[in-house]
This record gives structure tokens, C-alpha cells and sequence, in this order.
């Protein structure tokens, strides 16, 4: 539905924004990248580096539900500045402190409460000053950018800590996110919570029996699952892949995250024409499609481990893109299906159950492995049925999609 009244151009402030977000965001996947380095060093089994990984997602988990409301009352640029410095002095207290699979697992905990508020406000404040028309576009650019800088840090997290420690490396991820908490201080325009001219905020109407909104809910949910889980354990596959065809160690660490941030930052691009798609075709057509590309990569990518090295990256391009692709129509769809008096609310649950999911999918992913090491000597076994289970996320996410999908029927919008 189009605005009432004129919307103001703030274009600089949505570049300071995603720049603010990108440089607060480098914590994102450094875990993973050392997950090879502090396994050896702290003696920890998959299941142990999964759990790790799934504490900084519970972390986010517990910050979205409590900042989610907070966006209601409150207005976003002072969250997020403030969010970015305390997620540098998490990095800074992990390079210095963490020391075993407890003070990493408690570590990776509060960072993640941290990075918890970043990513809220950063949508409520695009639903504030981006018209509806661009809305999708916008949001797709700004996950673009997030991927970006999960990919970045993938690249140089591996590379730097095999050369000068992963300590200090680690430090300077936290020299990175205090910048971008002084981006998003000083460069991001202010914007005003929603007032009482709205309304009370009644989220049980809003929200809570509001059928479309819960079915976008569950289909984030589904899409968590898989790229969380395919995310948090893309570095540890491309180290294995390799150490497999006699790279040593600390190359296969190297060239691994290398190569796994290239898989993640094409996501970038994902996230950009996701967003195109989606306000092109509609919603959820647009989702539902890419789901069921994504859901043919996870199906397969496992099984690839021993296929030629050329046929995994150009499947791995693939799969980067389309399971980040879909994400910009969630956020879009909630934007418009939830009054604004009650959007901060509709995001805290929907990163309620999303953010859950975040917990456990790498989690479930590490314990899978554990336990098919145990059944099948052939490395190929174990990641093809955990890549397997993160396939059960897209087929979750098709099917809560179709009643929207059906309302939006034969309806295509032109792009803006």
C-alpha cells in the first residue's frame, strides 16, 4: 500500500547504515572460521563446536525478544551504536579470555546478546524511511551488506589467525565493530518510534491472530534452520575438503575459509535479488522459489564430498546465493502485513522462533556428525546426511508460505 503522504529521500543515512551494519557485523562468523585452530587447542568434538556456535545464536536469540519490543517505544539509532561498541568489547573480552570450551561457550553467549541489537533496528528503521514500493529492494541490500561482512570476515578470520594468532585477530575484529558503532552514532538519520496517533499497540490483534504474519513467521523459521546450519559449518567443509585431496593443515585452514567466504558472499548478491524478485513477483512466490532451489542444494551438497573440486564450487555458488536469496521477503512481508505500532513486537517474535532454530540447527548438525562418524568410516556419510537435514528447512518453509502464495495469485509488480 502506498504512503499518504510524501516519504523523505534518505539515501546517505541508509549508506551509513549498512556501512555501521557491516563493520558491527564482523563478529558473525569468526567462530566458525577458528573452529579448525581452537578445536585443536581446546580439544573440542563437533558436538562441543556446534554448541558453541548454537550459544552465539541463543545469545541473539534472547536480545531480539527483549529489543524487538523495545523498537516500539524507543527510537533505533542509539540501540544499535550502543550495540556495536558492546559487541566490540565482547570480541576484545573473547581474544583475551576464552580459554577452554566453557569460557568460549559463555563468551560466545554475551557477544551474541551484544549483536542481538543490531540487526532489529536496523529493519524497523528501513520500514521508517524507505517507501513500500523499494522496501523489499532496500531490505535485500542491507542483507547483502550483512552477508558481505560475514563472508569478509570468514576470509581474513582463517587467513590472519594462522599467521599472527587467532587472539589478536580476534582483537581486531572488536577494533572493526567499535568503528561501526561510531558510523552508526554519528552517520545514520534519527527517526522517531512510533507514537500514540497509531494507537494503542495491541499485539494479540496485531500479531498473535494475525494468520499471514504467522505464516511469514514460519516460513523465517524453516529458512533459519538451513542457512544457519549451512553457514556455521561451510569453513569446517572446505577444510575437510581439502585436507581429503592432501592439503596440509594449516593451507587447508587458508584456503578453506577462502573459500568459504566466497560461498557466503555471494549470499550478498542473494540477498539483493531476493529482494528485486520479491517485490517484482510478489512475496511469497518469490520465497517459495528459491526455497526449492535451496532445498535441492542441501539435499545434495554432503554427497558431493568426493565429486571433482570444480563440481562442489560451482554447486557451492549456487547453494550461497539462493539460501540467503529468500530472506529480504520475510522482513518485507512483515512491514506491510503488521500495523506499525506493533512491528518491533511482530520482529521479536519472529526472531523468537527463528532465532531458536539458529540455536539448534548447527548444533544438531555437529551431533549428526559425531554420531555417523561412528557408523560409516567414509567421511562422505557424515556430511551428506547433516547437509541432508538442513534440507527439511526449505520443505517446512514452502509449505507455510502457500496460503500466501495463493492470495497473491497471478499479481505481478513492476519493479520501482
Amino acid at each position: 500500500m502506498a504512503a499518504s503522504h510524501p516519504e523523505p529521500d534518505r539515501s546517505s543515512g541508509f549508506a551509513a547504515l549498512c556501512l555501521g551494519q557491516f563493520l558491527g557485523h564482523q563478529t558473525g562468523l569468526t567462530f566458525s572460521a577458528l573452529i579448525p585452530i581452537v578445536s585443536a587447542e581446546w580439544q573440542l568434538s563437533a558436538s562441543q563446536a556446534g554448541l558453541i556456535l548454537g550459544a552465539f545464536q541463543l545469545g541473539n536469540l534472547i536480545a531480539y525478544v527483549v529489543v524487538g519490543f523495545l523498537l516500539d517505544r524507543m527510537r533505533t539509532k542509539p540501540i544499535m551504536a550502543w550495540a556495536a561498541a558492546l559487541v566490540a568489547m565482547g570480541d576484545l573480552l573473547f581474544a583475551l579470555g576464552a580459554r577452554d570450551f566453557w569460557s568460549g561457550i559463555g563468551l560466545r553467549l554475551l557477544v551474541g546478546v551484544c549483536l542481538g541489537g543490531l540487526y532489529l533496528p536496523a529493519l524497523k528503521h528501513i520500514a521508517e524511511t524507505i517507501p513500500t514500493a523499494r522496501r523489499a529492494t532496500a531490505t535485500g541490500v542491507f542483507i547483502g551488506v550483512l552477508v558481505a561482512g560475514y563472508a569478509g570476515s570468514l576470509f581474513y578470520v582463517g587467513a590472519l589467525a594462522t599467521r599472527i594468532g587467532w587472539r589478536l585477530t580476534m582483537a581486531g575484529v572488536g577494533a572493526a565493530e567499535l568503528l561501526g558503532a561510531l558510523v552508526l552514532a554519528f552517520g545514520v538519520s534519527a527517526t522517531q518510534p512510533t507514537r500514540g496517533g497509531e494507537g494503542r499497540t495491541r499485539y494479540l490483534a496485531d500479531v498473535f491472530t494475525n494468520r499471514p504474519a504467522l505464516c511469514v513467521i514460519g516460513a523465517y523459521t524453516a529458512h533459519n534452520w538451513e542457512l544457519f546450519g549451512m553457514w556455521g559449518w561451510t569453513t569446517p567443509f572446505m577444510v575437510a575438503l581439502l585436507q581429503a585431496r592432501g592439503t596440509g593443515p594449516a593451507a587447508a585452514l587458508t584456503w578453506g575459509g577462502m573459500l568459504a567466504a566466497g560461498i557466503v558472499g555471494v549470499g550478498g548478491l542473494g540477498g539483493i535479488l531476493g529482494g528485486r524478485l520479491a517485490d517484482r513477483f510478489g512475496r511469497a512466490r518469490a520465497a517459495r522459489a528459491l526455497l526449492g532451489m535451496s532445498f535441492f542444494c542441501s539435499a545434495i551438497f554432503g554427497w558431493l564430498f568426493h565429486a571433482p573440486l570444480a563440481l562442489i564450487l560451482a554447486v557451492s555458488l549456487v547453494y550461497g546465493i539462493v539460501v540467503v536469496a529468500d530472506s529480504p521477503a520475510y522482513s518485507a512481508s512483515l512491514m506491510e502485513l503488521v500495523p506499525p505500532r506493533s512491528l518491533g513486537g511482530a520482529f521479536s517474535l519472529q526472531m523468537l522462533f527463528g532465532w531458536t532454530v539458529t540455536a539448534i540447527s548447527p548444533a544438531v548438525f555437529g551431533a549428526t556428525m559425531d554420531l555417523t562418524r561412528h557408523l560409516w568410516g567414509d567421511a562422505m556419510m557424515p556430511w551428506g546426511i547433516a547437509y541432508g537435514i538442513l534440507a527439511l528447512g526449505p520443505i517446512a518453509g514452502i509449505l507455510a508460505l502457500w496460503p500466501l502464495a495463493r492470495r497473491e495469485g497471478r499479481i505481478v509488480r513492476n519493479f520501482p
